[in-house]
C-alpha cells in the first residue's frame, strides 16, 4: 500500500490537497479503518470495486465518487490492485461544486454520475487522462476548479464564517461561540451548516477536536495524556465518550492494533 499527499490548493479554497492511494498485488486483501477527518472528498477508483461497511451497511464503489462527510469511523476492504487518485475538499466545497443539500451524503460514498451527471463527465476525463502523470492531473484539475462557475449565496459565506473559526481553534469551542463570528440566530446555524456541511455544528466541532488530537497522536508529536488535557478534555472519561462516537470501539481496542493508512493520512489532516 503507497499512499502520497499533494499539498495544492486551488485559488477558491475549494481544494485542501490531493492524494494518491494505490494497492500492489502484495497487499491484498486490503482492509482497514478509516477515521473521519471532517472533510469530504472526491477520488476516482481505477481497477475493481472496493467495499465500505459503515453500521453494517456494505458499499460497492468505483469511477469517480463523492464522500460526505462521515460521523464515525467505516471499514474499507479492497481485494483488487487499483489506484485512488483523489481530493480532499474544503468543508462547504461539496455544496459550492454541487449545490445540493450535502446531509444527503452523509455517511455515503456515492458515484457522481448519480449526483451531478454533468460535472462527472467533466471531472472524469480529467482523471481518465491522467492517471499515469500526477502532476498533470494536479495542474489539469486546479485549472478545471479555477474557472467552474460556485454555488456561494450569503448562507454559504457565514457558514464558511464558522467554519474557519472551528478550524482556526481546532475546535475546542462550544456552539454558542460561533454565534458571535456569524449573522444568524442559533436555529439557523443549526439547519444552514447541515445542509451545507452534512452534519450539526456541535458535532462537526466535536469531530475536529478529535481528529486534530488524533493526528498528533499518531505522529507521536505528544503523550496522549497530555494531548486530553491539551484538547480541553475533562478527564479521561471524556475523551472516551468522543473515541467511541468516532471511531465506534474502545481506546483499549483501537490500541492494540496497527493502522498504516491511518498513520500515512494523519500527518496531512
Amino acid at each position: 500500500m503507497k499512499f502520497d499527499y499533494i499539498d495544492k490548493k486551488d485559488s477558491r479554497n475549494i481544494i485542501n490537497n490531493i492524494f494518491v492511494l494505490a494497492f500492489e498485488e502484495e497487499d491484498l486483501p486490503f482492509k482497514t479503518i478509516i477515521v473521519p477527518t471532517g472533510f469530504p472528498s472526491i477520488a476516482y477508483v481505477f481497477g475493481e470495486k472496493q467495499k465500505i461497511i459503515h453500521n453494517k451497511e456494505v458499499t460497492d464503489f468505483n469511477e469517480l465518487i463523492v464522500s460526505g462527510q462521515f460521523d464515525s469511523n467505516y471499514d474499507l476492504i479492497v481485494d483488487f490492485v487499483g489506484l485512488n487518485l483523489g481530493i480532499n475538499l474544503h468543508p462547504t466545497a461539496l455544496y459550492k461544486l454541487l449545490n445540493t443539500n450535502v446531509s444527503l451524503l452523509t455517511n455515503k460514498h456515492i458515484c457522481l454520475k448519480d449526483t451531478n451527471p454533468d460535472f462527472f463527465k467533466k471531472a472524469s476525463k480529467i482523471f481518465i487522462k491522467n492517471k499515469v502523470d500526477v502532476s498533470s492531473f494536479v495542474k489539469e484539475f486546479l485549472n478545471f476548479i479555477d474557472n467552474l462557475e460556485l454555488n456561494i449565496d450569503k448562507d454559504v459565506i457565514q457558514i464558511d464564517l464558522a467554519i474557519n473559526y472551528i478550524l482556526e481553534k481546532e475546535g475546542m469551542i462550544q456552539v454558542v461561540d460561533l454565534l458571535k463570528v456569524v449573522a444568524l440566530s442559533q436555529k439557523s446555524l443549526e439547519t444552514k451548516f447541515k445542509k451545507i456541511i452534512g452534519l450539526t455544528p456541535g458535532k462537526y466541532t466535536r469531530l475536529i477536536r478529535f481528529t486534530k488530537l488524533m493526528r498528533k497522536y499518531e505522529s507521536k508529536e505528544i503523550d496522549l495524556t497530555d494531548l486530553i488535557y491539551m484538547y480541553n478534555y475533562y478527564d479521561h472519561s471524556h475523551f472516551i465518550k468522543d473515541f467511541k462516537l468516532f471511531m465506534s470501539e474502545s481506546p483499549k481496542v483501537y490500541f492494540k492494533k496497527d493502522y498504516p493508512l491511518i498513520k500515512a493520512y494523519s500527518k496531512d489532516l
